[in-house]
């Protein structure tokens, strides 16, 4: 596994909660809700047939963790901490678990900043 990005000051304990964690849920499971998130991590792993694959999990003020390999999600989650760090700006924390349909359709989750 390769730490990408993650929150500031996250335990050893932390990382091993979000990234291998038995109660870490599918993102999917919080479609159309808003999530204010306390800490997350980007990383790089492999799933069960051994092909890299990356994961952004989060956890809320609540203590819910959710996990997704999405690629939408992922990405739409990184540009909104890119832009805000590019800006010396404060992170955002609470962001919609959205979703899509892709022409094909098949659906797909989205992240917005939530107001």
């Amino acid at each position: 596994m390769e730490i990408i990005k993650k929150t500031n000051g996250l335990t050893s304990a932390d990382l091993y909660a979000l990234t291998k964690g038995n109660d870490v849920r599918k993102m999917a499971d919080a479609k159309g809700e808003v999530l204010d998130v306390l800490k997350y991590v980007l990383y790089k792993d492999e799933d069960v047939q051994g092909n890299p694959m990356t994961v952004l999990a989060v956890e809320t003020v609540d203590g819910a963790k959710y996990a997704t390999n999405s690629k939408t999600f992922t990405r739409n989650f990184s540009d909104i901490l890119a832009i805000y760090e590019a800006g010396n700006e404060e992170i955002p924390t609470r962001f919609i678990v959205g979703a899509g349909k892709s022409k094909s359709n098949r659906e797909y989750l989205t992240c917005d900043i939530a107001p």
